[in-house]
């Protein structure tokens, strides 16, 4: 009786991921509530996207110094700070409204009534009025974000209660739905109205007039803060990593990671503005245009390592590859080397991946490059590094980001080169070695039983 094969390191490795973190990554994609925030995020793109561009603009009477265009931004400049307002100023109460339609739509409800039901509670919570009966917006920005994130979740939920045990308004048959699904609103408006005023009258009292989104800000700051740190960063860009090397998107992140990119732009643009210094290198548009450079690991050095390769497998893996990772798009090497569950590239993938990827935001910390203002469109690599700061030295901080990854990826490479000599040459000498000729096989390989 054969005796049972020992397990190596990588095996065991693999066996503890699988039982770990695989199960949990599982758990947080099919998660409601996180998939709902997840989602939320993704749309706000074009918010994000228009206030970064409005604070980019006000900038060009440096470069174009002529005197019509200084004239034009003396009268007409007021413009793109209405459009930074009506963007940035207010990204807490669009959070609200997108999470919000993805759970009611998740739960079934009426999702323009669940988004009216949660824009309420968090204006309540989130708005002030001063002496004069002026509004005062100053938490519906990236300040109410995490407000809005729970607020959200909260209301819906009461709402999928109330219909769920019909403590609704029933109107009778043949009344139109849209007229229905009003009266259905009455009662947990009704009640999400009074709780949430009730925490508004409690926190007032308790903090002496500090309103709830700053006070859940107070309370996450050591978390938020802690993604500013260098040695944080990278072991976050090594998780990330880690799920793509077993084969899970490391998307199952974003729903905690978004909403502080999201918050760290908009401090970022806000400090910009305000001519004040920037304090945060992370954001979406760093992580996909320097973390995720070529792709998630940085494999750009993998790519031309295998052009010039000898082995014409991997040669031709590479040429496919090349092209989509000028778009940033290496599911060619993820899956075509492989670099999934492969040993042999473990390391460099993993930890070589994410130092390559942290190396941009190092330099942000020395100085070296500007802070990021801008989520670029989907653009090609060096342009999309450079529109993250609108610094042309990252242009040069990415090449040499390539030059760093093809030193990580060559030696182990070479490793794999090695290997597939030897299958190959393994190969010609089974087929030398078989009965049957060229020709005869060729033969049966083109009749059509």
């Amino acid at each position: 009786m054969e005796s049972p094969k020992k397990q190596g390191a990588f095996e065991k490795v693999e066996a503890f991921i699988r039982k770990t973190l695989v199960p949990v990554a599982n758990k947080v994609d099919s998660n409601a509530y996180l998939t709902a925030i997840k989602k939320g995020m993704v749309v706000m793109t074009p918010v994000l996207l228009l206030g970064s561009v409005a604070a980019i603009f006000p900038s060009i009477p440096e470069f174009i110094t002529t005197q019509g265009v200084a004239n034009w931004f003396e009268s007409y400049g007021y413009i793109f700070g209405i459009i930074s307002k009506v963007s940035l100023g207010l990204v807490g109460l669009y959070a609200v409204l997108a999470i919000s339609y993805f759970l009611s739509e998740h739960y079934k409800l009426y999702t323009v009534g669940s988004m009216m039901l949660s824009a309420i509670a968090f204006l309540i919570v989130a708005m002030d009025v001063d002496d004069n009966g002026n509004i005062v917006a100053s938490y519906l920005d990236s300040k109410g974000l995490f407000t809005a994130i729970f607020i959200a979740i909260i209301s819906v939920k009461l709402y999928q209660f109330f219909t769920k045990h019909k403590l609704v308004i029933k109107m009778p048959e043949g009344v139109p739905d849209f007229v229905s699904s009003s009266f259905e609103l009455i009662t947990p408006t009704a009640a999400i109205g009074v709780l949430f005023i009730v925490i508004r009258a409690v926190t007032d009292s308790l903090s002496g007039g500090v309103l709830l989104p700053q006070v859940i800000m107070d309370i996450l700051a050591p978390a938020i803060g802690s993604l500013d740190s260098l040695w944080v960063i990278y072991l976050v860009l090594v998780l990330r990593l880690v799920f793509w090397f077993f084969g899970i998107h490391s998307a199952v992140l974003s729903p905690i990671l978004s909403p502080i990119a999201v918050q760290y732009l908009s401090e970022n643009i806000a400090a910009h503005e305000a001519g004040e210094p920037l304090r945060h290198v992370i954001t979406n548009g760093t992580l996909s245009a320097f973390a995720n450079f070529t792709g998630s690991g940085v494999t750009i050095g993998l790519v031309l390592a295998m052009i010039i390769s000898k082995s014409q497998r991997y040669k031709k893996v590479g040429a496919v590859a090349l092209l989509p990772s000028m778009f940033g798009i290496n599911e060619p090497v993820l899956f075509g080397v492989p670099i999934i569950l492969n040993p042999v590239l473990m390391i460099p993938f993993i930890f070589g991946g994410a130092l390559v990827g942290m190396f941009p935001m190092i330099c942000m910390k020395l100085g070296l490059l500007n802070y990021p203002i801008f989520d670029p469109p989907y653009v090609p690599i060096f342009m999309e590094g450079f529109l993250t700061g609108f610094d042309w030295r990252a242009v040069i901080i990415q090449v040499i980001q390539v030059a760093l990854s093809f030193g990580l990826y060559l030696p182990f490479f070479k490793v794999l080169e090695k290997q597939e000599f030897e299958r190959e040459a393994l190969l010609e000498a089974e087929k030398g070695n078989s009965v049957i000729s060229d020709e005869d096989e060729q033969y049966l390989t083109d009749i059509d039983f």
